[in-house]
């Protein structure tokens, strides 16, 4: 029969050699403040709680302290290259200031995590813009939960508001491939049906009107975020007998997915084949050749500065609203962004965005 002693913190104090007070911030994970702790003498509690077998309680500790310490980010596809950036950097920068790191999936899981108390804090980094959703952050809002929101029309209401503006971007896009291309493939996460006004799809097709020109609806397909779908649909675009000679997709994953079709069927990227991404993520930016795409500057820091901020009381009760206005960034899947030519729009984006991840 196993042994039935379960060590408790106290335990780990007297293994260590250290206070009870020391014992608890050094297995809570925080960092900085005023108080400062050998880098020796957090291995000796470390190794301490680990020969022990000591595992922190945190829910009981959240309980006295009214507290959980965990913070919620709320995506909504981890195949999606913005998702799991956010959701990577949160999980390397929330820990640092004593955090655990909860990532869930769509709105509905959000919702009854966030509200049977499951967080201090979370990141909502889509946003559906229903009134169910804007009653559950006002209501969260109203318990004192810190949230960060990444969102086209929300305003502050109790919590930050990062506005991810992307109709001038998208248009931006609209226009240089107008210009260049009779045969304009489009690859978007929705259903079938066109995409309303204010969707990437929505916003693409406005673009184009505005422009007097005229989408094939043959070139215009769903891939319902799935990679799979990207790659499928993509092939058989590109083995029609008069083929789309530019893609535009609605997230960097069908893009990606483009990319590697057309360089596997040894189609030439951009002299081919242009591609613009909506979305600048790192596996974008070091893919080969780098994605063109639309997108805000650097935003996924931000978006997890923004949260620790609130969480530690620095930003104003009532909310913050964060523009992130989108632009095009020529890389090298355009002409605009290869080697040795200019941007469109005179800039020097391609050297200056390489490294941040955006919606």
């Amino acid at each position: 029969m196993g042994s039935s002693f379960k060590p408790t913190i106290r335990d780990v104090a007297e293994r260590a050699g250290v206070s009870l007070a020391t014992v608890s911030y050094v297995l809570s994970g925080r960092h900085g403040g005023s108080t400062r702790i050998s880098e020796p003498t957090k291995a000796r509690v470390v190794e301490a709680a680990k020969s022990l077998g000591y595992v922190p309680n945190h829910a009981a500790r959240g309980m006295r302290r009214g507290r959980t310490d965990t913070v919620a980010v709320v995506v909504e596809n981890l195949d999606s290259a913005w998702d799991r950036q956010l959701a990577e950097v949160a999980n390397r920068v929330l820990p640092e200031h004593g955090y655990r790191v909860v990532v869930l999936l769509g709105q509905e899981s959000w919702r009854n995590f966030m509200l049977s108390g499951g967080a201090d804090g979370a990141i909502l980094g889509f946003s559906t813009e229903t009134p169910e959703e804007d009653h559950t952050l006002r209501d969260l809002a109203d318990r004192g939960v810190a949230q960060v929101v990444v969102s086209q029309f929300l305003q502050p209401d109790g919590y930050d508001v990062v506005s991810v503006d992307a109709e001038v971007g998208i248009a931006q896009a609209a226009e240089y491939l107008a210009a260049r291309h009779r045969r304009i493939a489009v690859l978007h996460r929705g259903g079938p049906a066109p995409g309303p006004r204010g969707t990437r799809l929505g916003l693409f097709r406005q673009a184009m009107d505005d422009l007097g020109v005229e989408l094939d609806e043959n070139l215009i397909r769903a891939t319902h975020g799935s990679w799979r779908e990207a790659y499928e649909v993509t092939a058989e675009l590109l083995k029609l007998a008069d083929p789309p000679t530019a893609f535009f997709t609605t997230a960097d994953l069908e893009a990606l997915c483009v990319s590697g079709y057309a360089t596997a069927t040894e189609l030439r990227i951009p002299e081919d084949v242009e591609i613009i991404a909506v979305e600048t993520s790192d596996l974008g930016h070091h893919s080969d050749p780098p994605m063109s795409s639309v997108g805000p500057d650097p935003l996924v820091g931000t978006v997890v500065d923004l949260l620790i901020d609130r969480l530690e009381g620095r930003t104003p009760t009532n909310g913050r609203l964060v523009p992130a206005p989108w632009k095009l960034h020529h890389r090298g899947t355009t002409v605009a962004g290869a080697p040795g030519e200019a941007a469109a729009d005179g800039s020097d984006e391609a050297a200056d965005s390489v490294s941040n991840g955006v919606p």
